[in-house]
């Protein structure tokens, strides 16, 4: 009888240690599913104050091209992400293709046209 209530209790006890572990193993995913959540927010929020930020001195400097790039690419500092600024013109508008990177992931995370009508900039 003593030697069947301990294998029972074996039995129990490896039970009880493969659902910890099968329960923490789920767990490491869910956070590193977080985590990876939580690092694409944060580059999508700093994308979208850097566009903002673009599209305000695209609108001062409107067509000093040069002038606009340098001040952005002058203030911009990060050694993860990158921006690229893309100008153009016609008839009637000045363009600006913002375009915000991951330079890690080589992904882009987001991307503007800014466009300014040449009757309102003079």
């Amino acid at each position: 009888m003593g030697k069947s209530r301990s294998s029972l209790f074996l039995m129990e006890l490896i039970i009880v240690i493969f659902f910890f572990a099968l329960t923490s193993a789920v767990c490491i995913r869910v956070f590193v599913k977080a985590h990876d959540i939580a690092d694409s927010t944060e580059g999508m929020n700093l994308a979208v104050l850097w566009a903002e930020n673009a599209g305000e001195v695209f609108a001062e400097y409107e067509d000093d091209f040069t002038s606009t790039e340098k001040l952005l690419r002058d203030n911009f500092k990060s050694d993860e992400y990158h921006f690229d600024l893309d100008f153009s013109e016609d008839d009637d508008y000045l363009y600006m293709d913002y375009s915000f990177m991951d330079n890690e992931k080589d992904t882009l995370i987001y991307s503007f046209r800014f466009r300014l009508n040449k009757k309102e900039v003079r």
